[in-house]
């Protein structure tokens, strides 16, 4: 049969015409399906408050040093320069604490975190001395009645969520400390004339010969770490450890002296070593 060109190149254009619809018919019934959107990057950086609870423990050294000619000798006579005292204090604390954090590359943070700390932790002791005067026991105590500190911290993220960080820095605690010295059997009375001073201290049995306490201030420092794990939105929780250290000194004068004559005193110089064990619970104000 005779088929014209004319006649063929119109049915080869109705053809691809159709096949071309049925494509796009085939491309319009395929769903659409959206690419996943990706999990966002928790930012550290921003201003955080939150609260925290623990514990703390103390090992306190007090160390004794002869401030007269009296004490001198009652010193050359028992060995408390070289021994001294100590005091083991431990209690429950809880606070506040305030920081600003600046995370300047995707694995590190740096910033810097103040926290006031109320405190139970308290301890006391007493050592008995046998000297040729007779026995002597001293007793000491400590009561901590709130601390703080102002420290940097650098902290390295080995996840997104997960601060391991180093802090250290000022600290500070209202340290109460008291000292004293008392006379055990018979009591003591000692004079003692040195370029027309008298030194003087009078111990009644069971009762004071000297004592001093301290109710102040004491300016510290302390280094410590911790982790922090940002959990749900604003909110991320810490458990760290602190090390601080105080110094306090007092001088433990004669309770009862001779009319006239001046309190026999010796100086005591007081260290005290404090750990801290805490869990804390921050919330970021701009949002990780």
């Amino acid at each position: 049969m005779y088929i014209s060109m004319k006649t063929f190149l119109a049915a080869a254009v109705g053809a691809a015409l159709a096949a071309t619809g049925a494509n796009a018919a085939d491309i319009a019934a395929r769903p659409y399906t959206k690419a996943p959107v990706a999990a966002p990057v928790p930012n550290w950086t921003g201003w955080y408050g939150g609260i925290n609870a623990g514990g703390g423990w103390t090992d306190t050294d007090i160390g004794y040093a002869a401030n007269d000619p009296l004490t001198a000798i009652l010193f050359g006579l028992a060995p408390l320069p070289a021994r001294g005292d100590s005091v083991n204090a431990s209690g429950a604390l809880g606070g506040l604490q305030l920081g600003y954090n600046y995370q300047f590359q995707r694995n590190w943070v740096m910033g810097l975190e103040t926290d006031f700390q109320f405190s139970g932790i308290r301890g006391s002791g007493s050592t008995s001395y046998n000297v040729n005067a007779g026995q002597f026991i001293t007793h000491v105590s400590q009561n901590i009645e709130y601390f703080g500190t102002v420290r940097a911290r650098l902290g390295y993220l080995p996840t997104d969520q997960l601060l391991v960080y180093a802090t250290g820095g000022f600290a500070y605690a209202q340290l109460n400390n008291s000292v004293s010295m008392s006379a055990a059997g018979a009591g003591t009375f000692a004079n003692l004339p040195v370029g027309g001073v008298v030194y003087s201290v009078n111990c009644n049995p069971g009762d004071a010969c000297f004592a001093s306490s301290s109710n102040r201030v004491s300016p510290g420092w302390t280094v410590g770490g911790g982790l922090e794990y940002a959990f749900w939105q604003n909110w991320s929780l810490k458990g760290e450890y602190l090390f601080a250290r105080f110094q306090d000194s007092l001088t433990p004068a004669a309770v009862t002296v001779t009319p006239g004559a001046v309190a026999s005193t010796y100086n005591a110089k007081v260290t005290t070593d404090l750990n801290i064990v805490r869990l804390g619970l921050n919330y970021k104000f701009s949002g990780y």
